[in-house]
């Protein structure tokens, strides 16, 4: 009887156990459906929102305004199938007031509206970051999908009709689209790359940069939940979020019409992170996802990118580099010589490389050269080689 009785309590125990687990689980997930449902139902409103335009704010004046602006103009779709989800992050500028007068004006149109957010006298006395208030942002939305729009950005008015459009049949997939930067000569390298790769490049470039930039983000919220939000970091966290879910077997996919006009200022995550920051964050998906599986690799290019990535390697992976390759004859003389494995690796002419290869030479940046080069080898690029720089 002891033992039945230990049993029975046992099972009991777990089940209580699973069940109030269970209860958080649906409380931190829906928290912020209830509250809108209330909302809702104060309001007269019967219809949830489909899509949830997550905007984190910090210091947004006097953008903020176009941004919003940019939300009244979305049309192919209902006001009242979209929430604005803002999260004030610490703002000292008039944000606040801002977000006040928006929240009467979008409401008054028809939209759902859900703010919060944080002042100097709360208990969080530092802006949590984009990353932060991001997550903030989208645990109070309710939204089937989420639509990311920073604060400084603007919104072409058939963004969120063309994304969702994508997104209800690709509900595993991040899906951007084109953009313009303003000023319109802000970052013009990489705008003219991102807004020229086919969808196989989306992948292919994966570990040059991220090839689909965040401000043009919209997907299904189950992506974000099986990522786990983003990572709460300075300046990495969408890059991080990037290569998360492609770890999880995420897909990509963009929209070709610029839905999006990218605004370059002081505050731009660009000018927050530092190279060697972005050069690890993207090697570590790169050791992950391809090194893995190669028990050898050259490294094209004896510079500064290949040096910067040699010296970034792991120990175990920093052994199987077999070769550098170059067309500098200097290097090729004097070899690589490594602080790291104290030997010197060989540097061969570029026509003698043996793939699989790592190519640490910026694309568009020869002349055509490079490019011209690779294409001389019949190489396969995913295969036989990939771009890191």
């Amino acid at each position: 009887m002891g033992t039945l009785f230990s049993l029975v309590t046992a099972i009991l125990v777990s089940i209580a156990t699973i069940w109030f687990m269970g209860t958080i689980k649906s409380k931190n997930v829906s928290s912020g459906c209830k509250v809108l449902q209330k909302t809702m139902l104060n309001e007269g409103k019967k219809q949830k929102p489909v899509v949830s335009i997550i905007i984190p704010a910090h210091n947004a004046m006097p953008w903020l305004n176009e941004a919003l602006r940019s939300v009244m103009n979305q049309t192919g779709i209902s006001p009242n199938s979209i929430e604005v989800s803002i999260y004030n992050d610490l703002s000292s500028d008039g944000t606040g007031d801002a977000i006040s007068k928006w929240t009467a004006i979008l409401k008054d149109a028809g939209f759902h509206v859900v703010t919060s957010g944080h002042s100097r006298s709360s208990r969080e006395q530092n802006p949590l970051g984009d990353g932060g208030a991001r997550n903030r942002a989208v645990e109070q939305s309710c939204g089937e999908y989420l639509c990311f729009l920073d604060a400084d950005d603007v919104m072409m008015p058939r963004r969120i009709f063309l994304q969702l459009q994508v997104a209800k049949n690709n509900t595993n997939a991040i899906v951007g689209s084109g953009f313009t930067r303003h000023p319109s000569k802000s970052t013009e390298h990489y705008t003219n790359w991102a807004n020229s790769l086919t969808q196989k490049q989306l992948y292919l470039q994966q570990f040059r940069e991220i090839t689909i930039i965040q401000p043009t983000w919209f997907f299904h919220r189950n992506v974000y939940n099986k990522v786990g939000g983003y990572p709460e970091l300075k300046g990495l966290n969408d890059m991080e979020f990037f290569h998360s879910h492609l770890d999880k077997k995420g897909e990509l996919i963009r929209v070709e019409e610029p839905l999006v006009m990218y605004r370059y200022t002081s505050s731009s995550l660009s000018w927050k992170s530092t190279r060697r920051d972005l050069l690890r964050c993207r090697l570590k998906a790169f050791e992950k996802r391809v090194l893995s599986k190669w028990t050898k690799f050259s490294i094209w290019g004896a510079g500064r990118d290949g040096h910067n990535f040699f010296k970034e390697l792991s120990s175990f992976n920093k052994a199987k580099v077999l070769q550098f390759c170059d067309v500098d004859l200097k290097k090729i003389e004097r070899g690589f010589n490594t602080r790291e494995t104290k030997k010197t690796i060989p540097v061969v002419h570029w026509t003698k490389v043996k793939p699989p290869i790592v190519i640490c030479v910026s694309m568009g940046r020869t002349g055509g050269d490079l490019e011209s080069n690779i294409r001389s080898l019949s190489l396969a690029e995913g295969k036989d080689y990939w771009h890191f720089s």
